[in-house]
């Protein structure tokens, strides 16, 4: 068992700081909904107060927080969940040593440096040792994008093997150089396989709460060329400047800049559909309105509200969606 102390997060954050400073990484949305059974954190927190109208991944989070005794949190404050804070201060309440985070709106990159330096700062990380982590890491974040043009550009990997690979590089299951060992030994396997066939779409929203789509999607003749935000979380941008990396990462900002990222790839990798995924009683809901209008390509809106399979009538709608651009395709 690995002794390092945990140190959890809510959303992506410069996880390099953390692995410079001897912990280990924690994203907790992926310990909530990779559970047996992620009904269980919910639970929780609906048992210690948490209304029914609220965001189902903010209740899991803080069911993982109290059920696996996680005692620091990282809790990003400005550029996620707009009821982080509220979370943060509930946690706070319980005993949780809360660690604030900030990407700022504008984009300053004066503010970033400074978040990042602060965090730096609070976990006590020596400089150097920083550096040579982030180098390192940047070399599995190259074969992690060798992952993303696997599915894309060779047709080899599937949707939901991207979306498992991309998602997890938030905090790389804790060990960046295993996980650089499990990515390097992942491609040497597919290298072998036959093309999947299928029409090509892109996934963008935050990853779904939904537990089988992406098999679904890919049942029905459907290949996921593109997961959007998981993309970000892996940060595939080329430069060696840190604060440049986590300025061009686009999911804490504002969405023009996510419409820029989704209408290249969709251009790149020849997306003919995009499925937009909502998660119940997210502000992020909304965004659906300017995505709609700004995107030239057809668009199917699934809202998910809890860690179950698809339900009947969701299956039908991508189904009536996936023959569409089928037919358009031929």
């Amino acid at each position: 068992m690995n002794s390092k102390k945990i140190i959890g997060f809510t959303t992506t954050i410069p996880v390099e700081i953390i692995f410079a400073g001897g912990y280990m990484p924690c994203d907790l949305n992926n310990i909530f909904i990779t559970d047996e059974e992620p009904m269980k954190f919910i639970e929780k927190a609906e048992k210690d107060g948490f209304p029914k109208s609220m965001c189902n991944w903010i209740k899991g989070i803080y069911g993982v927080v109290m059920e696996k005794n996680i005692d620091t949190v990282i809790m990003v404050m400005e550029g996620d969940c707009s009821n982080t804070k509220a979370l943060a201060e509930i946690l706070e309440f319980k005993g949780i040593n809360i660690i604030p985070f900030s990407f700022p709106f504008d984009k300053d990159r004066d503010v970033l440096k400074r978040e990042m330096e602060k965090l730096t700062e609070a976990l006590k990380v020596d400089k150097e040792t920083l550096i040579s982590t982030e180098k390192e890491i940047v070399r599995v974040r190259k074969i992690l994008q060798e992952i993303d043009e696997l599915t894309w550009k060779e047709n080899i990997v599937n949707g939901y093997e991207n979306h498992l690979w991309l998602v997890r590089s938030s905090d790389m299951l804790g060990d960046y150089k295993k996980y650089k060992e499990m990515a390097i030994s992942f491609i040497d396997e597919v290298k072998i396989r036959k093309k999947i066939d299928g029409v090509r779409i892109g996934f963008i929203g935050i990853p779904p709460i939904i537990t089988d789509i992406y098999q679904f999607l890919h049942s029905i003749g459907a290949h996921v060329v593109y997961n959007e935000i998981q993309r970000q979380f892996s940060l595939p941008f080329d430069t060696d400047d840190i604060v440049e990396r986590y300025l061009r990462y686009t999911y804490p900002y504002d969405i023009f800049s996510r419409i820029y990222d989704i209408k290249e790839e969709i251009k790149r990798r020849d997306i003919k559909g995009i499925i937009h995924y909502v998660q119940a009683f997210c502000f992020r809901v909304m965004e659906d309105v300017i995505l709609r209008e700004t995107l030239n390509c057809p668009i199917l809106t699934i809202e998910g509200e809890l860690p179950r399979q698809l339900d009947t009538r969701q299956k039908l709608r991508l189904e009536a969606f996936i023959e569409m651009l089928t037919e358009m395709d031929n």
